[in-house]
């Protein structure tokens, strides 16, 4: 990269410059500051962010956020990379290579085992390429046209019978982010976003969402944690809270097998989440079925 870019820790006062790049680049569909402040200041496993700067001015953001990952059976300390972009005039001077390269430095040195993402089309070839990640897996997203039903509560706060219901199914679903009570708490709960919680008689629940894409509004299934029996519940729940929208997004899981999503009325769709990674500490477990992942997971919705 050309000595004219400098990288620096991000500090509050390049809050304005950080979230003036998200715009610029993704218009109505970049974070806010409230969300800014919540996904990453909120985080109770942490984050990293570092800016690039040339002749004085922010050319470039990113940021990885901390987690806990359950990678077979222990939990370990991760990281995804996620919130990136370089200025149209800083493009072509690797600030993009640099700034990931910092952060699995960073990372590594906290004790991360792995760094993770969901891939966009500008980004792929450069994790694939000189970053040397490896690709997990493209998930396809599943999709229930028109869904319909009656809405239940608005979500409240987590309690810890929705972790028990999650550790109860914990060792089916493979590598995956761990879904503790204070996870779910900051993820969902504490979110400046709007979500809605749906929960069974046993204590599975689920998570629903909104995005607005092309002016169409879609729900999206972030979660569905339950034992087989309560998963029809849970889903029939969730349809009904997206009553309205164009459809219910969602991925297939061990817990919410494409069987059960079929049955409901759910299509295959060609979009894809491009899921891959790179070992920190420790070679990358990159078999596809050895990880589960969900909308919840991501940070683009």
């Amino acid at each position: 990269m050309t000595s004219a870019v400098e990288l620096e820790p991000f500090d509050p006062s390049r809050r304005d410059d950080y979230l003036r790049l998200l715009r610029e680049a993704w218009g109505a569909g970049a974070l806010s500051g409230d969300a800014f402040d919540w996904w990453f200041d909120g985080n109770p496993s942490g984050s990293l962010r570092s800016v690039a700067v040339r002749g004085g001015e922010v050319v470039g953001v990113a940021g990885h956020s901390l987690c806990r990952l359950r990678l077979g059976a222990r939990e370990r300390l991760g990281q995804f990379s996620v919130h990136a972009v370089t200025a149209p005039s800083a493009r072509g001077l690797g600030v993009f290579r640099a700034l990931e390269r910092r952060h699995e430095e960073q990372g590594a040195e906290l004790g991360s085992t792995c760094v993770l993402a969901f891939a966009s089309a500008s980004t792929r070839p450069l994790f694939l390429g000189p970053l040397g990640w490896t690709r997990i897996d493209r998930r396809r997203v599943w999709a229930r046209p028109f869904p319909v039903g009656r809405r239940g509560r608005a979500l409240a706060r987590f309690e810890e019978r929705h972790e028990r219901a999650y550790r109860l199914v914990a060792d089916a679903w493979g590598h995956h982010v761990v879904r503790s009570l204070a996870y779910l708490d900051w993820r969902y709960a504490r979110s400046p976003r709007g979500y809605r919680l749906v929960e069974s008689p046993k204590g599975g629940f689920a998570v629903v969402g909104f995005t607005r894409r092309h002016g169409l509004r879609l729900g999206l299934l972030l979660e569905l944690v339950g034992s087989a029996g309560e998963t029809r519940r849970l889903l029939r729940a969730a349809l009904a809270e997206a009553r309205g929208c164009v459809a219910l997004l969602a991925v297939p899981t061990s817990s919410l097998p494409r069987a059960v999503l079929a049955r409901h009325g759910f299509l295959p769709t060609p979009y894809r989440l491009d899921f891959m990674g790179k070992g920190l500490r420790e070679p990358l477990d990159s078999r596809p079925d050895a990880w589960t992942v969900t909308l919840g997971d991501t940070d683009f919705f």
